[in-house]
């Protein structure tokens, strides 16, 4: 009989090198990084170390004194024969649990066949001994790994027994203390929720894991152990077993952490896709003993990117399909970033105020404004005035603080084209001074026909007196002619008005006959001449017509044509104390170029298109000084418009003006 006792200090010499060597697995894990090789799988280490630290507390728990593995078991039937070909573990203590590497309520009621703790028959055959002849057996055994037991076995019933053994030979070879160490971790692989396996440098599985071999392959693992990829034809193609050993090869040729990705069919028959890292596992002398792997399925997270990529793709759909400019900007107005309709504000630009070329975005995203939002966490509106493709623009920009991915300050401004609104109320500003203008220029305008009609009324009142009252008779002709010129005076200020009151009503109708260039210069000549005379001014007249007749020939409104240039001669006229007065015409491309010269006043530069406005005069004291209502040049002005023509003066301030228009050529005969 074997004596137990005796052996306890070899024994402890033993418990300590297993946990050495547990120790040093623990140290070839954390090495090479088996679980923590890919970012994917990030919980994967501290899982290990908590299994690991769970595993070393079993140690320390006591079944019993003894301080060598043992454990109760029964013996069970097949039930076809009555035969014992298996047994359950029924009782075991710490050190058994922890040869096994195991928890013991994990061993507790499950059948050796299920654990597969000891791979020869001879153990089953010694209990099967000692429990026929109720007596102990003592017997040796040496597992396919090296490692020699001597074992005791006590028969408590005919089906019911109490084993115990001890260890007294350990296998010398690296690459099977490696198969031990690995047996010590089968409950911890088995507990990983993902699939792990290890194979040796010639693609035999040594060691898989429930979650490798059921899921992959819907059987337990022992049918897996000792066979290569190119076994498992049912549900591992050709083409994938290849692909996974020539990624042995691969890594058995070269070192450190393979990382890739597959897609696998499983044994449900879905086909999932996982992210495999194997390590290459050496001995102490750094020669290859094996490879370790570790398998990650991925669907879920393929999933999440497919998602998360699909809601990116249309956050950034609605992002670049916003029509108003959005930027995003660090803390020093550095751009984080922006929507397609922003672009534009990031191309260079000439400003042509001040002759510097800047970047649109720049002036949106100020920093010291930036900064005061970020100091303040308020949002901010603020109006700025950009250049963009050479013409300027007004933005109405909102600065909100926002937190970005990574936690830090940033502002989003969201911009507003403001420049239709901004053009809109510098119009409104321009209409109501231009209503103010018109209201103190009818002001004037009032002023000016009062002053202008009662003056002839007054003449025409104080002569006719004079004719009632009889006093000198001999002047009647000359009373009557003075009367008759002031009525006509009246009667071209109400003409005058009555013209811009058809112009403003749309009245005007054009008549389109045959006149002559030459005829309408010479009539107004005419008028010029008798204009001047009425005036008693002493002024030369030219005329600046050469034309034949035929050529001379055009269709247009002749009435209103001699209309303009008399409104253009009178103004010249009450403008003009010396000098000459020219009128004429000229034939330029396709326009007909009428002309009334003079050395008047002239006009200052800043008044040249305020002449032509109704009730307006270069000097609204020169109603005053030259009389005049204001009309003239802007009945002319309307009646050019009409004609399809454009009015224009060229003057110089106490040298003169010209004033011109033009008309369509329209030959006549053509």
């Amino acid at each position: 009989m074997i004596n137990f006792e005796d052996d306890i200090r070899e024994y402890n010499e033993t418990v300590e090198k297993l946990q050495t060597e547990n120790q040093a697995l623990k140290d070839v894990l954390s090495r090479y990084q088996i679980f923590s090789g890919y970012s994917s799988l990030p919980n994967l280490e501290s899982d290990l170390k908590a299994n690991l630290e769970y595993a070393e507390k079993l140690l320390a728990v006591c079944f019993s004194d003894l301080l060598i593995p043992a454990f109760s078991g029964q013996l069970l039937s097949d039930g076809e024969d009555g035969m014992f070909s298996d047994f359950v573990y029924t009782r075991v203590n710490k050190e058994f649990a922890r040869f096994c590497s195991m928890d013991a309520k994990n061993i507790l009621g499950k059948t050796e066949k299920e654990l597969r703790i000891f791979n020869s028959p001879l153990w089953l055959d010694g209990v099967l001994k000692s429990t026929k002849i109720l007596e102990p057996v003592s017997l040796k055994i040496k597992e396919n790994d090296g490692v020699v037991f001597e074992v005791k076995i006590v028969a408590l019933k005919h089906d019911t027994f109490f084993l115990q053994f001890k260890t007294v030979g350990i296998g010398t070879s690296e690459g099977k203390k490696l198969k031990e160490n690995l047996a010590f971790t089968r409950s911890i692989v088995n507990a990983l929720p993902i699939p792990l396996f290890y194979k040796d440098i010639d693609g035999a599985y040594v060691l898989c894991n429930e979650s490798y071999s059921k899921t992959l392959a819907g059987v337990p693992p022992e049918k897996i152990i000792g066979k290569n990829v190119f076994e498992f034809q049912d549900w591992l193609s050709t083409e994938t077993a290849e692909f996974s050993h020539n990624k042995d090869l691969e890594l058995l040729n070269g070192s450190g952490i393979q990382v890739y990705e597959g897609a696998i069919k499983c044994a449900d028959g879905l086909t999932r896709v996982y992210i495999i890292t194997k390590t290459l596992i050496k001995d102490s002398e750094k020669r290859p003993v094996g490879i370790l792997g570790v398998m990650q399925n991925i669907d879920e997270i393929i999933k999440t990117r497919r998602e998360l990529a699909e809601s990116e793709s249309r956050y950034k759909s609605l992002f670049n399909s916003i029509s108003q400019p959005i930027i995003v900007a660090d803390v020093d107005g550095n751009i984080v970033l922006c929507n397609s309709t922003a672009v534009e504000l990031f191309e260079e630009e000439y400003d042509p105020k001040t002759g510097d070329k800047k970047i649109p975005a720049e002036t949106l995203t100020d920093k010291d404004f930036i900064r005061t939002v970020i100091e303040t966490g308020e949002v901010m509106t603020r109006r700025v005035s950009v250049v963009i493709r050479g013409e300027e623009k007004w933005y109405l920009s909102t600065l909100q603080p926002l937190n970005d991915a990574f936690g830090e300050k940033v502002v989003q401004i969201i911009s507003s084209d403001i420049t239709e609104i901004k053009k809109y109320q510098s119009e409104l500003l321009k209409q109501k001074t231009h209503a103010e203008d018109s209201s103190n220029l009818k002001t004037i305008f009032l002023a000016n026909i009062a002053h202008e009609t009662r003056t002839p009324a007054n003449i025409i009142n104080g002569h006719i007196q004079m004719i009632q009252s009889g006093l000198h008779p001999e002047k009647l002709n000359s009373y009557l002619a003075t009367i008759y010129k002031n009525i006509f005076k009246l009667l071209d200020i109400i003409d005058d008005i009555v013209e811009l009151s058809k112009i403003e009503s749309g009245q005007i109708k054009l008549r389109h006959e045959i006149c002559s260039i030459n005829s309408i210069i010479e009539d107004s000549f005419v008028f010029l001449n008798d204009f001047l005379e009425e005036s008693g001014k002493k002024l030369e007249l030219k005329r600046s017509c050469t034309f034949n007749e035929y050529e001379a020939l055009i269709y247009a409104d002749n009435q209103y044509i001699s209309q303009i240039l008399k409104k253009l001669i009178a103004n010249a006229v009450t403008f003009t104390q010396k000098g000459y007065i020219t009128i004429g015409a000229a034939i330029e491309d396709d326009k007909v170029l009428f002309f009334v010269e003079d050395t008047g006043i002239g006009i200052p530069e800043d008044k040249l298109q305020v002449i032509f406005e109704r009730f307006r005069q270069a000097d609204e004291g020169a109603a005053r000084q030259y009389g005049g209502n204001g009309l003239g040049l802007a009945i002319a002005n309307e009646l050019v418009k009409r004609m399809g023509g454009v009015l224009k003066v060229k003057s110089e301030v106490a040298k003169g003006s010209v004033f011109s228009f033009t008309i369509p050529y329209k030959k006549a005969g053509m």
